[in-house]
């Protein structure tokens, strides 16, 4: 397990520039749809670094396999919770998007059974600016941040 990072030039990202992503970001997160996320790493021209595809493509990974057209999936809800990374950076804040969701057009009853992913995405912010970006995928889950 490890995480899947791009390191940006701390000069790259301007305060407005950074406030302007984690904004954008946010809104894709709301919605989980790959199209918003490559549009977003699009937007601000991240193909300069040289892992930007390796993070895509982690990201296109975890999004991906919960929606399904012919099952009409719907999503119900986003949440958030801040956790840390357990693994490859050991404490790093990262911040978990839980998204649940239904099937709608599976066989009953499984058209009722409400199914859930989750993704985690490390942000590295120095003096306002980002720096460091990626997803996590070794973290605490949310019923076992309170037992440390």
């Amino acid at each position: 397990m490890s995480a899947t990072t791009i390191q940006v030039n701390k000069d790259y990202f301007t305060l407005e520039k950074t406030n302007e992503f984690i904004r954008d970001h946010e809104a894709a997160c709301q919605t989980m749809e790959i199209d918003l996320f490559a549009q977003l790493f699009l937007k601000y021209d991240l193909s300069f670094i040289d892992e930007y595809s390796d993070v895509l493509t982690a990201i296109a990974e975890t999004i991906t396999d919960w929606k399904m057209e012919i099952l009409e999936t719907q999503l119900q809800k986003v949440s958030t919770f801040d956790s840390n990374c357990i693994f490859c950076s050991i404490g790093k804040k990262v911040k978990v998007y839980k998204w649940s969701y239904i099937h709608t057009n599976a066989i009953q009853p499984a058209n009722k059974v409400v199914r859930y992913s989750q993704i985690a995405f490390m942000f590295d912010i120095q003096d306002g600016r980002l720096v460091n970006y990626g997803t996590c995928n070794a973290y605490l889950q949310q019923d076992e941040i309170g037992n440390l």
